[in-house]
């Protein structure tokens, strides 16, 4: 395959991808306001949730590391925890509770 031939599948997926993007907002936005609220609230709620259980079973397991080697890394459990504070915010705004 030549470079002209890779120029060329590279446009025509530059080009599909446009057209894919295009149909998708077109269609976003024909779907009442109240519907695309409730699946935003609905994303955000699944992946608090994710994130929260995350935080927790990392919080433990790094308790556990601690109480076994005397080692403290608390990192991945704070931003986990921190991600979940943030999408719970996110989940009030979107419900119209805060500012």
């Amino acid at each position: 395959m030549n470079d002209e031939e890779r120029l060329a599948q590279r446009l025509k997926l530059i080009e599909a991808a446009i057209a894919l993007g295009m149909t998708a907002w077109c269609l976003w936005s024909m779907i009442p306001a109240h519907r695309r609220q409730l699946w935003r609230m609905r994303v955000l709620a699944v992946a608090h949730g994710w994130t929260d259980s995350a935080a927790r079973r990392t919080g433990a397991a790094s308790m556990g590391v601690e109480l076994a080697c005397g080692r403290e890394d608390y990192v991945v459990p704070y931003v986990l925890s921190v991600g979940r504070d943030r999408l719970a915010a996110w989940y009030d705004r979107t419900r119209g509770i805060t500012p």
